[in-house]
């Protein structure tokens, strides 16, 4: 019985540590992909502002919720999707939309598209843009 005790607590600890080093310190990834909250969150860690953010137009980037906005002077569209699969043409409209813009960034992140534009030039040498995708990348 005594080797059957030392053997569960063995496995338990393996597990324990497995899921360590696995999962690190990062939360569990959101069930269905991540979602408009989880980026409003990532961005406000990151010391970034949603305060301005309003809906928009889902039906441009063929999303279902969207919301705008300017983060630090860059304008900034994050959208909310059924599955990864309706991500990937949310890209292409996110692309079109982005594409006027001296620097700019579309990234998609489970079922949720961020498109960055600096149409202002407020972000030269693309801190700003750098500060705001990293933020949405760290979301899960």
């Amino acid at each position: 019985m005594r080797a059957r005790s030392l053997l569960t607590s063995s496995l338990a600890s393996a597990i324990l540590a497995s899921a360590i080093l696995v999962g690190g310190c990062h939360k569990k990834p959101t069930e269905g992909g991540v979602r408009l909250a989880q980026v409003s969150e990532a961005f406000g860690a990151a010391g970034l502002h949603t305060d301005q953010f309003q809906p928009t137009d889902p039906a441009r980037f063929n999303a279902q919720k969207c919301v705008a906005g300017t983060l630090e002077g860059v304008e900034t569209v994050v959208c909310e999707y059924g599955s990864p699969d309706a991500l990937a043409l949310g890209k292409k409209a996110g692309e079109q939309w982005a594409a006027s813009a001296t620097t700019a960034a579309v990234l998609g992140n489970g079922r949720t598209l961020l498109a960055v534009a600096d149409r202002a030039h407020s972000d030269p040498n693309g801190k700003t843009i750098h500060k705001i995708t990293q933020a949405f990348s760290k979301t899960r």
